[in-house]
């Protein structure tokens, strides 16, 4: 009977992380944001090629080197990206009332969270294949592919340069999973989705001043947004493990306070 009540648990459960894949590539806005972020990279290559007095941050200029030259600045992006995405995806369920309904089924709030948190890292995960395949072809169109790929003043093989970016790349879903776990915090606590925005962004920009003081860097979800494939890159054994254990927190702690919040909001009036 047990086995028989976790077999219908686990196709309630798979069957909601669906749905809200499904909801995830009906967002409209999900492809909005690739545009913008295939027209960064064109404006970037555009301006490089115009020369003149633009500063370009390319120093090598071909394709195979384009997705890490641009992947600091993905970051910018992202604390925009997530808390747009993150109040659509629960404060919007909440004020159109899809949330009720879904309550109001055989689902336990939990599950309904962890749903959610699979779907915010499948939307991250979407839109850094879709920079780096970008890029890839952007670059390689103005500039051809190249001999090698240069990062942080080194040059690669072809193939370890493919394989460098895409480990850096997909390191960010740590630091873009903590950010969005402190958005979904704000996201179940707000009352609209217009607060539940203007505080993400309010609270990510508050966060970058804390990299004026150096002691305090370290610990700013938005410095390891930035700056997290460096740690990686230069497998740096202190500053790697400082780094996971700061984004560990922030995911672990951000989790506990959501299922809270979660269990003991009430949803239904």
């Amino acid at each position: 009977m047990l086995f028989r009540y976790n077999g219908r648990r686990w196709r309630t459960v798979i069957r909601l992380i669906q749905n809200e894949l499904y909801k995830t590539f009906r967002f409209k806005k999900l492809y909005i944001f690739m545009a913008i972020l295939a027209v960064h990279a064109w404006l970037t290559v555009h301006f490089y090629n115009a020369g003149g007095e633009w500063k370009s941050v390319i120093l090598m200029p071909n394709g195979q080197s384009l997705p890490l030259t641009l992947l600091n600045s993905m970051a910018q992006f992202m604390t925009v990206f997530i808390p747009i995405y993150v109040a659509d995806l629960i404060t919007g369920e909440v004020k159109t009332g899809t949330l009720k309904m879904s309550l109001l089924r055989p689902v336990r709030r939990i599950e309904w969270l962890h749903a959610k948190i699979v779907s915010l890292f499948v939307f991250m995960t979407v839109l850094l294949v879709f920079s780096i395949a970008a890029e890839y072809a952007i670059g390689t169109l103005a500039f051809g592919w190249g001999e090698q790929t240069l990062y942080a003043g080194s040059l690669y093989t072809q193939t370890e340069g493919v394989w460098l970016t895409l480990r850096l790349t997909f390191s960010m879903l740590l630091p873009y999973m903590a950010c969005g776990m402190l958005v979904m915090f704000i996201a179940v606590s707000a009352a609209n989705v217009s607060t539940t925005i203007g505080l993400s962004i309010g609270v990510l920009t508050a966060a970058q001043y804390l990299n004026a003081f150096e002691h305090l860097k370290p610990y700013s979800i938005v410095n390891q947004m930035y700056f997290f494939h460096e740690y990686v890159y230069r497998i740096n054994g202190e500053a790697a493990v400082q780094s996971i254990a700061v984004i560990a927190g922030y995911i672990a702690v951000f989790y506990l306070v959501s299922a809270n919040v979660i269990k003991r909001k009430d949803f239904i009036l």
